[in-house]
């Protein structure tokens, strides 16, 4: 408990860089394997509903790499997604078993929703720190946690044209720095989507913290995605081999 107390007076004066620094560090492990329930809801309530499991890895030169795949309903079952990233970008490879094919995803391509739900190809990425310039605009109390809040802009036009959002706002929580809210907003300073996190727990044998319940809402069409997690392991080891293309293929 004093170790607690401290840490909370500790945190009082952080810059909007180094609350998103400890995000970031919150965000991350050695590896990850999810299995998880995709519900794709419209405005009418009507439901479609997909299985998927999702491994990542961070290597030794400290790239990330993960691959999503969709175990039911039969119509999707095999779709994958491989992304690796590598230095000053990231590749993705996705698979259709329909067409037996590995389809490359190219730079214009980015800003096209995945399979249907409500998150990009690159919303799937990792954002990297040093793209965006952060200011800490106050402090909330949302969905009952205490949280900063802070405007992230990029850094350069070069980053702008790889991307459809113009700047976001998220707000971290001041406990365990993790994204409660995120608000994304397009070139044209427009809300477009929102991401809520939720079901914030702490992982079993470590120390991070993961939300168990997201959901990304489009404004505009009112339809939303809902990721329900069903099973979560953090550093538990993670197979190499899960992260290219012939594996991407394998049903």
């Amino acid at each position: 408990m004093i170790i607690f107390l401290f840490s909370l007076n500790w945190t009082q004066d952080l810059t909007a860089r180094e609350i998103m620094e400890r995000n970031d560090v919150q965000s991350d492990s050695k590896d990850t394997h999810t299995e998880f329930t995709m519900k794709l809801i419209n405005k009418k309530g009507k439901e479609r509903v997909r299985s998927v499991i999702q491994y990542s890895i961070t290597d030794e030169n400290n790239f990330d790499k993960s691959i999503i795949k969709f175990t039911a309903p039969a119509n999707v079952k095999g779709v994958g997604l491989l992304t690796v990233e590598e230095e000053e970008k990231d590749n993705q490879w996705l698979y259709l078993p329909a067409t037996k094919r590995v389809r490359r995803i190219s730079s214009n391509q980015k800003s096209d929703n995945f399979m249907g739900s409500d998150f990009t190809y690159e919303d799937i990425e990792k954002n990297e720190l040093d793209d965006y310039k952060y200011t800490l605009i106050g402090e909330e109390i949302i969905d009952g946690v205490d949280c900063y809040v802070i405007e992230s802009y990029a850094v350069s036009d070069e980053i702008l044209k790889e991307t459809e959002y113009g700047h976001m706002k998220s707000w971290i929580s001041k406990n365990h720095f993790l994204q409660i809210q995120v608000n994304f907003y397009n070139l044209k300073d427009e809300l477009i989507k929102i991401m809520y996190s939720k079901n914030i727990s702490q992982v079993v044998n470590t120390d991070k913290w993961r939300a168990h319940y997201i959901i990304m809402e489009n404004i505009k069409s009112g339809h939303r995605t809902e990721l329900i997690y069903n099973e979560l392991w953090i550093d538990q080891g993670v197979e190499e081999s899960y992260f290219t293309k012939r594996y991407l293929e394998k049903g």
